[in-house]
């Protein structure tokens, strides 16, 4: 189920992207082909982490966690962070600027955005 919301959360992220770029004009195929190699990178580090976590059954790498599952939360956060600023963008209305400017801060901003 991990690895369905993991995919959940990606696709959700493209679809709101892809409205906030129809939404605001800015609708660019280059931008769209990056950032879908952005996310076959992302199914790419939940593929090494299932690797990680096979090979843990036949040698011993020093790890005893469940690296697949601490990269899919990890995509998650990230995901969810970019959804909210889409959804920002498609209704600038929608989130009170504290959080706003809560979000821009943790990016490293200042809100002004």
């Amino acid at each position: 189920m991990t690895y369905l919301i993991t995919c959940a959360f990606i696709a959700l992220d493209f679809i709101t992207g892809l409205v906030q770029a129809l939404a605001t004009k800015t609708f660019a195929s280059s931008v769209m082909r990056e950032g879908l190699f952005h996310k076959v990178g992302s199914v790419l580090c939940v593929v090494l982490g299932l690797l990680v976590d096979y090979a843990q059954g036949f040698v011993d790498l020093g790890v005893t966690v469940p690296v697949a599952t601490a990269i899919c939360g990890y995509i998650c956060v990230m995901e969810a962070g970019s959804i909210i600023e889409n959804v920002c963008k498609i209704n600038p209305e929608i989130m009170p600027d504290k959080l706003t400017g809560f979000f821009a801060s943790l990016k490293g901003g200042n809100g002004d955005e």
